[in-house]
């Protein structure tokens, strides 16, 4: 369809089977913007929460309007607006764009704000698209909690796209860090050649650190209250986030929420660790732009690690 984008989103909240494909005109490109065909996305957990319907993005969305659905992006320049200096036609980028509330990146084209982006030294692995919201998530909520190296940093679900990340990063800036998963033994974790402790053996003392928490709820409660007095907590999912800060608060932890932002000065850190070889992004399968419902079922049956890769 001439002058048209394929995007994949939601009319209706619910199940993968209810994300739907739409062709949507283009609008006049912002002059501040950047016109990118899309090569790569990844899904993350807000993804699913808000096809769902939870969450902040989600309670926005208008009943029976379309939302597409992605904030990843990696793909190439193909037209610049009239005030954008800083790239140029043919470049490759990577962003998270449209984050919070203008999702849209399972898509084919996609038009970003030129704060959103950054460019890169040369075309890429379309596993980089997974850098981006996962990336900026483990890089901000890290900067939340002061680098101690005589305390242990936990970190839970560090085989997830945001803890694969994070303990990597943790583990530059000097941390002490201790990844505690159900699966201890996981390949990725002997990896990433990380300390890793299972819940069970967390649970048989108690323990004065910080905790990077990206699981929530009650598995955070748990934890917190397995924590000393002194300890500091950072939790990132949002739906719980007021719950674990008031519990951690009433047992004596310092606690604090984080929502991630665009930020491109992290971006560009996070593209050099990468691009130097630090940093590695794992990515367990890969799905195309017509299996984004497959994609979205396959990361709800919560088996998959690392980066959900959707490739156009």
């Amino acid at each position: 369809m001439a002058n048209a984008k394929l995007v994949f989103g939601i009319e209706q909240f619910g199940g993968p089977e209810n994300i739907i494909s739409k062709y949507l005109v283009d609008k006049k490109l912002e002059q501040n913007h950047v016109r990118i065909k899309v090569l790569a996305s990844s899904v993350n957990p807000i993804d699913i929460k808000t096809r769902m319907g939870l969450g902040f993005v989600a309670a926005q969305k208008q009943p029976d309007s379309f939302m597409g659905l992605g904030y990843d992006l990696y793909g190439q320049i193909e037209a610049v607006g009239e005030q954008v200096t800083s790239f140029s036609v043919g470049q490759y980028v990577i962003g998270m764009v449209g984050f919070a509330h203008h999702p849209g990146c399972y898509a084919q084209q996609v038009d970003a704000h030129v704060e959103q982006i950054i460019a890169l030294d040369e075309k890429e692995n379309p596993t980089i698209a997974g850098l981006c919201l996962s990336g900026l998530t483990a890089l901000q909520a890290l900067a939340c909690l002061p680098v101690l190296s005589d305390v242990p940093l936990f970190i839970n679900a560090p085989t997830g796209g945001v803890g694969h990340i994070a303990v990597q990063l943790a583990k530059l800036q000097g941390r002490h860090v201790v990844a505690l998963s159900t699966r201890a033994q996981h390949p990725l974790l002997a990896m990433m050649d990380v300390k890793t402790m299972n819940y069970e053996h967390f649970y048989q003392q108690s323990y004065r650190g910080q905790l990077l928490d990206l699981v929530g709820a009650e598995t955070a409660l748990k934890l917190i209250a397995n924590l000393g007095k002194g300890s500091s907590v950072v939790t990132v999912p949002t739906i719980s986030k007021d719950q674990v800060i008031e519990f951690a608060k009433h047992n004596g932890i310092d606690a604090q929420g984080m929502v991630v932002k665009a930020n491109t000065d992290d971006l560009n850190k996070l593209y050099q660790a990468y691009r130097s070889g630090k940093l590695s992004i794992h990515m367990d399968k890969q799905f195309s732009l017509n299996e984004v419902a497959q994609a979205h079922g396959y990361m709800q049956g919560a088996q998959h690690c690392g980066k959900i890769i959707i490739v156009t």
